[in-house]
């Protein structure tokens, strides 16, 4: 295969030729080495390479250097010892496409040896760079569709920089498969958002008052029913939506349908009644996030007062000062902020006392040893008693059996929710729950 030479690929990545103008001329391309090179010696592989640290390039040194550095990682693949290495597509936004012919006996040690060479530093003008290079690799045999490889081999530098950046990744039909599932989920979501949102509901699970019995709240929690698929595990929603910037859309979409539910039950459940309402830290760093709520407040007509949005302690952590005032902001509201969660990450107190909130939510893994040995008793009311320094309400998470809460009220947790005490239910339902209405 021929290559081209050093100085063009000098000049920049769109000069070497190596952009293919069409996919079908791509697709004819790679048929045609693979019929030119591919016997029973040798192996025609498809490498997708990609620089993890392309942003941080353009940003420090500018797009010109990152286009240097992508030509360099280039043509250190093109100038490698004894492999014959075809340059099919480039992007100076630090990406290329390669075929490469090795001895069948040896692919994968060769492409490795091939790779490490790529895996230098780049020296720019007035600084050394490190380049990233992710790659995902697979063989393009004769019985293989060739956009189909095209297509496999992108989906593993995708899979391979999400997990593991700089790494290289060989196609599997697993791999691939969780891709395009992927893929398809982030289409759907995006369509049940904006084009179907009766696909999206929720159901609400009571909060208790644990000394006097009665619901004081109720935790809103997505569900999504897909028309084919049937219900879409929340946990994976929420994480599609977190990677491909639809949380901000699911999460207005969610604070109004819970508020609007909350209006409704109004002449209905106790004074002091609150909805708690999940919020991603990535929705704290959008600029009009305060602005939206206090707009979705108006509409619906609730005191932000009887509004309680919950954070991760994962996400408490952060010193990001836009997401701080953020949570000062929506304080000087009038809402209510939570931890959501708390003992499964690294907060102190002291983080937690220099922070906006009025409620922490203790994590069930934390109180589940309540019932069990004095240990975990001891345990559960060391956190209580940490917890109630900050002058905050505290409520127990995933409370499953009568002993439990009844440990918990002995100690002083005011409020709790769990299996035991109410399931989460169709806002339908929830009023049917016991202790629920207004005496």
């Amino acid at each position: 295969m021929s290559s081209p030479s050093p100085a063009s690929l000098a000049i920049g990545l769109d000069q070497h030729g190596a952009t293919l103008p069409t996919t079908s001329t791509l697709i004819s391309t790679i048929a045609d080495l693979r019929a030119g090179h591919s016997d029973s010696r040798n192996a025609l592989v498809l490498l997708a390479a990609s620089l993890g640290n392309a942003a941080e390039i353009a940003d420090v040194h500018g797009a010109h250097a990152l286009e240097m550095v992508t030509a360099e990682v280039a043509r250190r693949a093109l100038q490698f010892d004894d492999l014959r290495v075809r340059l099919l597509r480039a992007s100076p936004l630090g990406g290329f496409l390669a075929a490469v012919v090795v001895e069948r006996d040896h692919v994968q040690a060769r492409v490795d040896d091939l790779l490490t060479g790529l895996r230098r530093l780049v020296s720019l003008s007035h600084d050394l760079v490190w380049p990233v290079v992710t790659v995902g690799a697979a063989v393009c045999d004769s019985d293989d569709e060739v956009w189909a490889v095209v297509r496999d081999v992108r989906a593993a530098v995708v899979a391979a920089g999400r997990e593991s950046p700089g790494a290289t990744r060989w196609h599997v039909e697993a791999a691939a498969l969780g891709v395009t599932d992927e893929l398809t989920r982030v289409r759907d979501l995006a369509e049940a958002i904006t084009v179907d949102p009766q696909q999206l509901d929720l159901h609400f699970q009571p909060v208790h008052d644990l000394a006097g019995g009665h619901v004081v709240g109720a935790e809103a929690l997505l569900r999504w029913t897909h028309p084919l698929r049937g219900a879409v595990s929340p946990v994976l929603t929420v994480e599609a939506a977190e990677r491909t910037g639809l949380i901000v859309p699911l999460g207005r979409l969610v604070l109004g349908r819970a508020l609007a539910q909350a209006a409704a039950w109004r002449d209905q459940v106790r004074p002091g009644f609150r909805m708690h309402v999940n919020v991603s830290p990535l929705e704290l760093r959008e600029p009009s996030y305060v602005d939206h709520v206090e707009a979705a407040l108006a509409r619906s007509g609730v005191a932000p007062s009887s509004l309680l949005l919950e954070i991760t302690e994962t996400a408490a952590l952060t010193d990001e000062p836009a997401a701080r005032e953020t949570l000062l902001a929506l304080r000087r509201l009038g809402v209510g902020i939570g931890i959501d969660d708390f003992g499964t990450g690294y907060s102190t107190i002291a983080h937690l006392h220099r922070l906006p909130i009025d409620t922490v939510k203790i994590d069930r893994s934390l109180i589940s040893g309540v019932a069990r040995e004095a240990s975990g008793f001891e345990l559960v009311r060391s956190v209580l008693d940490l917890v109630s320094t900050l002058g905050v309400t505290i409520v127990a998470e995933g409370i499953e059996t009568a002993v439990e809460a009844a440990h918990l009220r002995s100690m002083g947790c005011q409020q709790g929710q769990g299996y035991h005490l109410g399931r989460p239910v169709p806002a339908a339902e929830f009023l049917g729950c016991p202790t629920v209405r207004s005496a």
